[in-house]
């Protein structure tokens, strides 16, 4: 590959975890709004349509950085959200940082 597609792949993968970044706050809010007992139709309606986008958006998101990564550019673990506890909103990821410790002195 050369270089301006890598500066492309590059630009596109920043776009699309920012994208996934907003589509994931949607998520969240509906999800508290249908957790909460404000459930509706329409709320359930979008909170597929939210998933299935996000599901695509991961889906892209991981083929360009195993992309990056063949190309020896890009770790395709590079951030902490796509650790164990680190994919959950909910934990800080300080708190991931700990867990995912833990986790790896278990597996010794």
């Amino acid at each position: 590959m050369d270089g301006a597609s890598l500066d492309e792949l590059r630009t596109e993968l920043a776009t699309l975890v920012a994208t996934e970044k907003q589509i994931s706050a949607e998520r969240r809010r509906l999800h508290n709004q249908i957790d909460y007992g404000y459930a509706n139709a329409e709320a359930l309606a979008r909170e597929r349509e939210v998933s299935d986008e996000r599901r695509r958006l991961h889906q892209r998101i991981d083929s360009l950085r195993e992309l990056l990564h063949a190309e020896g550019l890009e770790p395709t673990t590079s951030d902490s959200s796509r650790t164990a506890l680190g994919q959950w909103s909910g934990i800080s990821p300080d708190l991931a940082a700990i867990g995912d410790a833990s986790v790896g002195e278990a597996e010794l």
